[in-house]
């Protein structure tokens, strides 16, 4: 049990070092990409860029639930040849959900954005049959308890598309872009055939219906949540596209919806990490170290939430011009309900993490229909009214009946307390009148660092975070970073 505490530890606290150089990856492409193509331009290519994750998650069939589950099974039971059996038919099933979706993406563009260039959303099309298959890899990385490989299809993925689409707009304008996609997609599919080949087996390379059946059922009970949520943080374009009907404001909230969809996809990762340690501690009756490690991780995302908004309040105004240009100004207004939202987005996190310990994908699906249909409703008035800045709010409020619902329902599972998530934003609270204080770029940095500085001295002299914590975390990077 110690063993499988360090290595979770270990694979958190190296997506934490991936998490970095993926938000490295996101302000390259934010600098270079938006400025790049302009807003109308780059609008048309966002919209583009969230329809092919609409159909790429239709393909993920519940993976990640499966993987954890199924795979230690057989990795315990010594059965290379069953999981090989496994990964091969999912790998086929993969391909041929893909090319379902790669057509159905066609013949919406036929309906409804007829438009967009034809030759670019085949281009999308080809990315999302090819994302669909790669991604089967990295969550087969997450079932073999290494996560820190799971988290590097990602990672991969931003550093080749702030490369390919770049070059692409720059060879060949929004077609180049879009083939941007596809050689992106191809080269995270390579990696993961690269890693991922001694899980497959030439002649099981085909679909078993028979056989395949009860592993996507349990697939499938988590799938519909998942996708649902997924689908909510891919239809925001959409939503102001609909609303407004200006691709500029398309443009203006991809961006700023890039930022939170980062920090997402961070608590996500992070706390989806710690499953199997956590399920083992449910299994074997640990739930008051299971309480702890949840507030422990509630706590983290807090924290991490909290900066995140305070650097929107003190320095946002400066530092989005000099990012995405002086055309984007209009972002910097939806980064802070937007950096609010992560407030609730980590409470979120780990009320969607304990419905996988405690195996309820009902509760999981219930909540995310809840954020989707309340950002559809909230957002299509306040998007026609305010464009992207309506919609950024409207993804807040979102958020907020996202958490809330999880928080009440799961809490009869396990009665874990608030307090470390209100404690992290109370004692942020006390810092508020710095944003008062703004001026030049200069002195807006200079706060930030003083808030900084301050938050984390009250943190430690309230006892929030413990050197203890602080020492775990150090010794599991090390141990990441240093040679074996």
């Amino acid at each position: 049990m110690i063993a499988d505490t360090r290595a979770t530890i270990r694979n958190a606290g190296f997506l934490v070092l991936q998490r970095g150089f993926h938000v490295l990856a996101g302000l390259l492409f934010a600098i270079l990409i938006p400025r790049a193509m302009g807003p109308e331009t780059f609008g048309r290519f966002a919209l583009l860029s969230s329809i092919s994750g609409w159909f790429t998650l239709f393909t993920g069939l519940g993976a990640v639930s499966m993987m954890t589950r199924f795979v230690p099974q057989f990795l315990f039971k010594g059965d290379r040849p069953g999981l090989r059996k496994l990964v091969s038919n999912l790998f086929a099933l993969r391909l041929a959900s893909g090319l379902l979706e790669a057509v159905l993406c066609l013949l919406l563009a036929t309906v409804w954005l007829r438009e967009l260039d034809w030759i670019a959303v085949a281009f999308v099309a080809g990315a999302i049959m090819v994302r669909s298959s790669g991604n089967l890899f990295f969550t087969l990385f997450l079932g073999l308890n290494e996560a820190a490989r799971w988290g590097m299809g990602e990672l991969l993925r931003r550093w080749l598309s702030v490369i390919f689409v770049l070059t692409g707009f720059v060879v060949g304008g929004l077609r180049g872009a879009c083939l941007g996609l596809l050689l992106t997609n191809l080269g995270v599919l390579a990696l993961g055939l690269w890693w991922g080949h001694p899980y497959l087996q030439r002649t099981e390379l085909r679909v078993d219906r028979t056989y395949l059946l009860p592993f996507l059922r349990v697939g499938a009970a988590f799938a519909a949540g998942n996708g649902i949520l997924a689908l909510t943080q891919r239809t925001g374009e959409a939503l102001v596209r609909v609303a407004s009907g200006d691709y500029a404001q398309v443009a203006y909230f991809s961006a700023s919806y890039a930022v939170y969809l980062t920090a997402e996809q961070g608590f996500s990762q992070f706390s989806v990490a710690f499953a199997p340690l956590l399920t083992t501690l449910s299994v074997q009756g640990r739930r008051e170290t299971l309480k702890e490690w949840i507030e422990r991780l509630l706590k983290w995302m807090t924290i991490g939430a909290v900066a995140a908004v305070f650097a929107v309040l003190i320095v946002g105004e400066d530092v989005v011009p000099l990012v995405l240009g002086a055309r984007y100004r209009a972002v910097t207004a939806n980064m802070l309900p937007l950096t609010i939202a992560l407030l609730a987005l980590a409470l979120g996190s780990v009320g969607r993490l304990l419905t996988l310990v405690f195996e309820q994908p009902r509760i999981a699906a219930i909540a995310a229909a809840i954020e989707f249909v309340g950002l559809w409703c909230v957002g299509l008035p306040l998007a026609a009214s305010w464009g992207s800045y309506g919609a950024s709010i409207a993804v807040a409020i979102a958020a907020a009946f996202y958490a809330t619902f999880l928080t009440w329902r799961m809490s009869r599972e396990l009665q874990f307390s608030l307090r470390p998530w209100l404690g992290a934003i109370g004692l942020a609270v006390v810092f508020l009148p710095l944003a008062l204080l703004r001026a030049s770029a200069l002195v807006n940095a200079a706060l930030y660092a003083a808030f900084l500085a301050g938050y984390a001295a009250l943190l430690v002299w309230l006892r929030v975070v413990t050197w203890g914590e602080a020492q775990a975390v150090r010794e599991s990077l090390r141990r990441q970073v240093s040679p074996q």
